[in-house]
C-alpha cells in the first residue's frame, strides 16, 4: 500500500480520536514538536525502522521526541501506530495530522520569506488580502532570508510564488546553459 495513504489514513483516525477526547488542539501542538524534531535528527527515523529496536523503544522514543510531558490522546496514538508496526511511518503521520487539524479547523498556513524582516503592517495587508471567508484563522510566518537576494518568496499551503532574485538569477542561468526554464 502506498506510504501517503498509510499516513494519511493514520492521522485522519487519530484526528477524529483527539476530536473525542477534546485534545485536537493539544495533539497539533505535540506533532508539531515531532515532526521538527525529525526535521533536526534523521537518526530517529532511522531507529523507527530499526527492527533490532523494540516497538516499547520505538514508543519512548517518540513520546520523548514529543516533549516527553504529552497528553493521553498523543500516548495512545503513539501506541496505536507503533503497536501496529508503522513507526517508520510517523514523520509523515505527523505531517499529515497537521494538514488535516488544519483542513478541519479552516487553518491557511502562509509562509512569507523576505531579505529584510517585513513590518507588521505588511503582513497584516498580505493576510488580509489572503483570507475570504472559507477561512477562520491564518497562520502567517514571516522570516527574512538575505540568501534571495531581493524580492520574496511566497507559499500559501502548497503553492509558491518565488519573485526572488534569487530564482529569477536561476531561472537566467539555466537559459544560458540551454536547458530552458
Amino acid at each position: 500500500m502506498d506510504s501517503g495513504k498509510i499516513s494519511t489514513r493514520y492521522a485522519k483516525a487519530i484526528y477524529r480520536f483527539a476530536v473525542s477526547c477534546g485534545e485536537e488542539s493539544r495533539l497539533a501542538g505535540e506533532m508539531k514538536v515531532l515532526t521538527s524534531q525529525f526535521e533536526k535528527l534523521p537518526e530517529l527515523k532511522k531507529a523507527l525502522e530499526n527492527p533490532t529496536v523494540s516497538n516499547e523503544e520505538k514508543h519512548i522514543l517518540l513520546l520523548t521526541a514529543s516533549g516527553g510531558d504529552v497528553s493521553d490522546t498523543c500516548r495512545r496514538a503513539l501506541q496505536l501506530v507503533v503497536g501496529n508496526g508503522r513507526a517508520g511511518y510517523m514523520p509523515s503521520v505527523a505531517l499529515m495530522y497537521d494538514k488535516v487539524y488544519r483542513r478541519e479547523k479552516r487553518i491557511l498556513r502562509v509562509d512569507l520569506t523576505t531579505v529584510e524582516p517585513a513590518s507588521r503592517e505588511i503582513e497584516q495587508s498580505l493576510i488580509g488580502l489572503i483570507t475570504d471567508r472559507a477561512i477562520e484563522k491564518v497562520d502567517f510566518d514571516a522570516r527574512s532570508d538575505g540568501g534571495i537576494i531581493g524580492g520574496f518568496v511566497l507559499q500559501i499551503e502548497d503553492r509558491r510564488l518565488d519573485a526572488s532574485v534569487r530564482s529569477q538569477l536561476n531561472q537566467i542561468r539555466l537559459k544560458l546553459l540551454g536547458k530552458g526554464v
